[in-house]
């Protein structure tokens, strides 16, 4: 949407059997669009949605890329109180920088996180719009 620079996505599967989705559509100003949410799968695989007013995700840390320079969150605190959920989630491995400049022209981050806290687990994120806004590119 308009406005949009780029977003955070995450994929948790926690050891509990549940499994989170979240993310956020980060805008030019600094704020999350308020279409941002995502879904909470118990155990028995019965889906809540999650509107962005049932959840918050903190970036608490930062990397920087050696390669194109970009500062990306390398650590977040997502809590999903409904669930009592105050969950850690930090990435495995920071360098996990794709460089897309010869074919797609985005660069943008994706890979292994894990998740303490509350729950623990494991996961995936996908970071962008940290090394240029993807305003107009889809």
């Amino acid at each position: 949407g308009a406005g949009v620079l780029g977003w955070d996505w995450f994929a948790l599967r926690l050891d509990d059997g549940r499994e989170l989705m979240a993310y956020l559509l980060r805008r030019a100003d600094g704020s999350v669009h308020p279409v941002s949410s995502g879904t909470l799968v118990e155990r028995d695989g019965r889906a809540t949605h999650l509107p962005l007013s049932a959840f918050t995700c903190t970036a608490e840390r930062t990397w920087t890329s050696p390669h194109s320079g970009a500062t990306y969150p390398a650590r977040w605190r997502i809590r999903v109180p409904q669930a009592a959920l105050e969950l850690e989630v930090a990435a495995r491995t920071p360098d996990c920088e794709l460089d897309g400049r010869a074919s797609t022209g985005v660069i943008y981050w994706e890979g292994p996180v894990a998740v303490t806290g509350s729950a623990t687990g494991t996961g995936y994120a996908e970071l962008t719009g940290y090394a240029g806004s993807l305003a107009r590119r889809f």
